[in-house]
């Protein structure tokens, strides 16, 4: 398996999910705990459903069940006690890097719990220090981590091909060094970013590409829209 998305259970808006996973080639897909009931309006069959299933609708689950025991579905189930030391959601990448995941793409991992929100985010050094390319995707923001400590340390970003208008720079250690942002409105050149600072948050790409380079630290790279009603 090359690239994983999981869907988990935080924020979801389907027509965005259903439009977004069109441009992705992913290989397995990961229904993780309530983000089983996105799956299905998705109508997509998950190749695994991972979980305490605490607050995945009854109903749902019991359907999938169902579907697994009578062999329609070639899916996995991975039950959890509810009593656990990983969220559900590091649980789903953790088996999809077990599984040789070489990318992985979450969905619903945003919302209005700001500890799991955080606690997703730190899912991308988890990923990082494995060697793999992650993100974080909802409907007006991508999250990815740069980092001098993983070699994922460099993007360059097209801009007809970006996200979003803004692009940010969020350190997550106490000083971040060596940053470069070319192509940018704000540029920057082999700059310091300390924790706390808010330097390089909304920029946007004024070329046609943009460039981004962390020299030794690691940063969350947002790139982010304003919601549309």
């Amino acid at each position: 398996m090359d690239y994983a998305l999981i869907v988990t259970g935080g924020r979801v808006n389907i027509d965005f999910i259903r439009e977004y996973i069109r441009t992705l080639s992913y290989d397995k897909v990961f229904a993780v705990d309530k983000g089983l009931e996105a799956v299905d309006k998705l109508e997509i069959t998950p190749d695994v459903i991972i979980g305490d299933f605490d607050s995945v609708k009854r109903s749902i689950l019991d359907k999938y069940n169902e579907k697994i025991a009578s062999k329609s579905i070639d899916t996995v189930k991975i039950e959890h006690p509810t009593m656990k030391d990983d969220s559900d959601t590091e649980l789903a990448v953790k088996n999809a890097i077990d599984s040789g995941a070489k990318k992985i793409t979450i969905i619903g991992a945003t919302g209005s719990r700001m500890d799991h929100v955080l606690a997703n985010l730190s899912l991308l050094i988890k990923m990082s220090e494995a060697g793999i390319e992650g993100d974080i995707v909802d409907e007006t923001n991508r999250i990815r981590l740069l980092s001098s400590r993983s070699g994922r340390n460099e993007i360059v970003i097209e801009k007809e091909n970006q996200f979003g208008k803004y692009v940010s720079l969020i350190p997550i250690e106490k000083a971040v060094y060596h940053v470069t942002m070319e192509g940018m409105l704000y540029p920057l050149y082999d700059s310091t970013l300390m924790w706390g600072n808010s330097l390089t948050i909304s920029n946007e790409i004024n070329e046609k590409t943009a460039r981004i380079r962390v020299g030794d630290g690691t940063v969350l790279l947002i790139e982010s829209r304003d919601f549309r009603k």
